[in-house]
């Protein structure tokens, strides 16, 4: 799932709620800081705790023509694939 935000997210507990309930679906939740500010809660996905797996990543890219093509598909898919290992192993995906 690709999500781009121009910032000013707010709902800390309801998106960390989502997240943890997300975590046992097999699916990777992709968050795109495009050009904004108050990234809130979508910059401390990857830590957050009490989750079956990381199922999140974030990274922030002020001017999208400031990035090539390659970088952002590596940038976005950078965590993919330790979370389709995990997920794997953990039985959500099927082999």
């Amino acid at each position: 799932m690709l999500f781009v935000s121009d910032g000013g997210v707010r709902d800390t507990r309801g998106i960390s709620r989502i997240m943890t309930d997300a975590a046992k679906l097999p699916i990777f939740w992709q968050f795109v800081g495009l050009g904004g500010s108050s990234y809130g809660i979508l910059k401390k996905l990857d830590d957050m705790t009490g989750r079956l797996v990381d199922n999140c990543s974030f990274f922030e890219l002020d001017d999208l023509d400031d990035i090539s093509e390659e970088a952002l598909y590596e940038n976005m898919l950078e965590e993919f694939p330790s979370w389709l290992k995990a997920a794997t192993e953990l039985g959500l995906i099927a082999k």
